[in-house]
């Protein structure tokens, strides 16, 4: 690296290199900083300044994303059922001359966008599924025109960023080392379905991956990326209680499940109160008991489903266990015998790896300021997005990386203010176009923040 300033002094890293005072005849005296430091391999590149300014293409896009997040809002499908959902994005991104692949027993699909210069890969992550929900407010020209369907979450919304961004990515593709991926994933609201794509390998090569779900609990123009846990597992159990039936009026006749399940409900909130530590957060809830037919007559086989939420992965592991053995010992104290199937749902989503979480923040600050930052506590709630951060294979066998953030859709002055799941849920649309900057400032600064392949392998 050569500095030179034809003035009295060079600023520079003069600890780093050596100081040549110059003397020309009829010439101000020069001084150069010549660093002689050996230098590392796409160090040069990494000093470049990135000419475009992301923040102004993503408000020309403004009009764009609005469309697109109406037309989806309009046409809202269920989890797995996305089709025309999925022939939308793909039309998109064929008119922005974008490749993508689909899976067989798949909605959805994955895009990708090669930069000028070899580098890393990184996945930018938009769900695209609705709410078997009736839209409330039918006076909007954009409410949905599926009877019981209804973009109550803001799934529509990820989708039209990550499509805007997409424009933006595809049109600069000089201003970033390495390669973009895209993925438009089906069925969030239902699980693991992230899963599907892990298997059928739309994951195999990807560094990093990003994801950010617009937040009604967060005022627009707000942020939030954090280091930590930020929201639970979601697991669930279903308990067979097994009795005898027999007359009301002689119940010592028979086993009463239903008085063994309730036994069973009981014993299942002392695992927080008595089993777990104060310091970790633990929900156990039961939310459905099936059972009985007449009044008259003891129930011989009840039904319980519940839920589990840790973010601890450790207690997580062991509660099919515990579950199992509470419920066994509470119904056998009432003569009847339990069953316990547990199935683990989306895990903990916990933001582990604090650079990747750092460089999120600052693209983030970068479009909507530093003062846009705003805390968020960690939540019950669950997202899928786990799924990536578990399986996206690190590059030369480094642990996972991926980060997940929140941006502000709320805003009274506008009668926006309803919670997610919400009938009358909606979005302040003034927030698409920083979601838009964001997914791209991300995307461009992670991979520009490393050199090319071929120089990290030297």
């Amino acid at each position: 690296m050569l500095l030179m300033e034809r003035r009295g002094i060079l600023s520079g890293n003069s600890c780093a290199g050596q100081q040549l005072l110059l003397q020309r005849h009829g010439a101000a005296p020069l001084i150069w900083t010549i660093d002689l430091r050996e230098q590392r391999p796409g160090q040069k590149e990494r000093e470049q300044v990135m000419s475009m300014d992301i923040k102004k293409l993503a408000a020309e896009q403004d009009e764009y994303v609005i469309a697109c997040r109406r037309h989806l809002h309009s046409h809202p499908e269920l989890s797995c059922q996305e089709f025309e959902t999925t022939k939308f994005i793909l039309s998109e991104l064929e008119k922005m001359n974008i490749p993508y692949v689909t899976f067989d027993g798949c909605t959805g699909c994955v895009a990708e966008i090669n930069g000028t210069q070899p580098g890393r890969t990184v996945m930018l992550r938009a769900d695209i599924d609705a709410l078997p929900i009736d839209e409330a407010n039918r006076d909007k020209n954009y409410c949905s025109t599926v009877p019981g369907v209804m973009h109550a979450c803001g799934h529509d919304c990820h989708t039209a960023m990550l499509l805007s961004a997409a424009k933006i990515l595809a049109a600069h593709r000089d201003e970033f080392k390495g390669t973009v991926k895209l993925i438009f994933q089906m069925g969030e609201e239902i699980g693991r379905k992230s899963e599907e794509y892990v298997r059928r390998g739309a994951l195999e090569g990807v560094d990093a991956i990003f994801g950010m779900h617009v937040w009604a609990l967060m005022e627009a123009g707000t942020f939030n990326f954090e280091a930590g846990e930020r929201m639970a597992c979601s697991d669930r159990f279903t308990l067979l209680i097994r009795g005898a039936a027999a007359n009301a009026s002689t119940p010592w006749l028979g086993r009463d499940a239903l008085l063994a399940a309730s036994a069973c409900v009981m014993a299942l909130q002392q695992i927080s109160s008595r089993q777990n530590k104060a310091q970790n957060s633990l929900v156990v809830s039961v939310g459905m008991m099936n059972g009985g037919t007449e009044g008259n007559s003891l129930c011989d086989c009840v039904e319980l489903v519940g839920t589990v939420r840790t973010f601890d992965r450790g207690l997580r592991k062991e509660m099919p266990d515990r579950i199992a053995q509470i419920v066994q010992k509470a119904a056998e104290a009432w003569g009847c015998a339990a069953e316990c199937e547990y199935y683990f749902g989306p895990s903990p989503l916990i933001n582990d790896d604090e650079e990747l979480v750092r460089t999120a923040r600052v693209a983030a600050e970068k479009v909507m300021g530093k003062d846009a930052f705003a805390p968020l506590r960690k939540m019950t709630g669950a997202e899928d997005f786990s799924v990536y951060m578990e399986h996206v294979p690190g590059a030369a066998g480094n642990p996972p990386k991926g980060v997940f953030g929140y941006l502000g859709a709320r805003n009274p002055s506008k009668g926006i203010d309803c919670v997610h799941h919400h009938p009358s849920f909606d979005v302040d649309e003034a927030i698409l176009k920083d979601g838009t900057a964001v997914y791209v400032q991300f995307a461009v600064d992670y991979l520009n923040s490393f050199p090319p392949v071929e120089s990290r392998a030297s």
